[in-house]
């Protein structure tokens, strides 16, 4: 069956908020708070036969940080297809169908957190991070100590711009990284801190700055028990700062003996316990990334100082056809650029490319599983090279 692909208005408002309720099996007091984060023209539907909303996408833009840039992305959130016109492609449809309107806006790269790496897939987005929602007994991170003193205090609303201003200035260290809005920050660090617990250590030369913070909020628990602690984010560049933060976030064990986190599958914390229980993932997924212009996304990001190389590829974007072809990728000076032409040394997939381009994996391993192919390993090693493959953090649900 073949539907009809349209951008949404604001009539559709009440059949896309259906939709996405049956999907995600959302309750109806969500609808507001949905709603109100719906751009129609960032939407795109599969029309039903009756005019209902049978399939829909949407596009939440914002910008990512890689090699110390910032990247324009349109971030997929929601897809959804309603029960009845599942299995007939219309989730590839309303996902690739958005592609050329990304291109045009240049939101370069696009990314979501799948339902099925399989669809995503096929339409070209590959891994790219991790998201490991982990309970760790407060135990286990209560042994982590600064090496020097510092000086931990109570947050206050006063502190909330200097705590946005703090992670601003940490993106462009930390790939992966999402320039908040205030929109971002209100579902993590709420302006009148409703809810939250804030603990902040004063930049000491910088009246009104921070060296770092710790948003966390009390959870349910188990019984007998108070509360559980929900860590929300613990972030500084100074490692005994960031260790005296995770001092006080793990501080309340006697009364809250879990500590819910969630962070990357190979988390910093891991090199700072002295204990990790073997069973505390409770769910863990990938997100998903992909060029959408491939080489308006090699120009975007960043790349390293002092490291220089060029390699040609054969490109394969069945979905993107613009990206589709032959490219010589060159790289120096923090510059990277995707030209036409070249000799087609390395072929790869569109989602191969962006895996690599995101740092989730070199080009050595995605050879090993088939993303990309070449007889040349010179020219493999030169990719691993030209990028360093460290895994992005994305701690932002979307």
């Amino acid at each position: 069956m073949e539907l009809p692909l349209r951008t949404a208005t604001a009539d559709d408002i009440d059949g896309l908020w259906d939709l996405f309720r049956i999907g995600f099996g959302a309750s109806e007091r969500r609808r507001e708070e949905w709603v109100s984060g719906l751009d129609p023209a960032r939407a795109l539907i599969a029309e039903g036969p009756r005019g209902e909303v049978a399939a829909a996408s949407h596009i939440h833009p914002f910008e990512q940080w890689f090699g110390g840039r910032p990247v324009h992305v349109g971030g997929f959130s929601p897809v959804a297809v309603l029960p009845e016109f599942r299995r007939l492609g219309l989730g590839k449809a309303v996902t690739a169908g958005q592609f050329a309107d990304l291109r045009d806006r240049g939101e370069v790269v696009s990314g979501l957190y799948p339902a099925s790496l399989a669809l995503y897939r096929s339409v070209g987005f590959e891994c790219a991070g991790s998201y490991v929602h982990r309970r760790f007994p407060a135990g286990d991170l209560a042994g982590i100590r600064p090496r020097t003193e510092v000086a931990v205090r109570r947050g206050t609303v006063d502190d909330v711009e200097a705590v946005h201003r703090c992670h601003l200035a940490a993106a462009p260290h930390r790939d992966g990284t999402v320039s908040r809005d205030h929109g971002w920050w209100a579902r993590r660090l709420p302006p009148d801190l409703e809810g939250t617990m804030l603990y902040v250590v004063d930049a000491p030369n910088a009246p009104g700055e921070l060296l770092g913070y710790a948003i966390y909020r009390h959870g349910s628990a188990r019984h007998p028990y108070d509360y559980s602690v929900v860590v929300s984010e613990v972030l500084a560049a100074d490692p005994d700062v960031v260790r005296a933060l995770w001092r006080v976030v793990a501080s309340s064990g006697s009364q809250a003996p879990d500590l819910d986190v969630i962070g990357p599958a190979e988390d910093d914390l891991f090199l700072m316990v002295d204990h990790a229980a073997p069973d505390v993932v409770r769910s863990e997924i990938r997100w998903m990334l992909r060029l959408i212009d491939a080489p308006g996304a090699v120009a975007a990001r960043g790349w390293a100082a002092g490291v220089e190389g060029s390699v040609d590829l054969a490109l394969v974007d069945e979905h993107a056809p613009w990206n589709n072809g032959t490219w010589s990728l060159h790289v120096a000076d923090g510059h990277g650029t995707l030209t036409p032409g070249g000799d087609a040394t390395v072929e790869a997939s569109i989602g191969g490319l962006s895996s690599w381009w995101s740092g989730y994996a070199t080009a050595t391993k995605l050879a090993r599983t088939g993303h990309l192919r070449s007889a040349d390993h010179r020219a493999l090693a030169t990719m691993d090279r030209l990028i360093s493959a460290a895994p992005p953090v994305l701690p932002d649900f979307y």
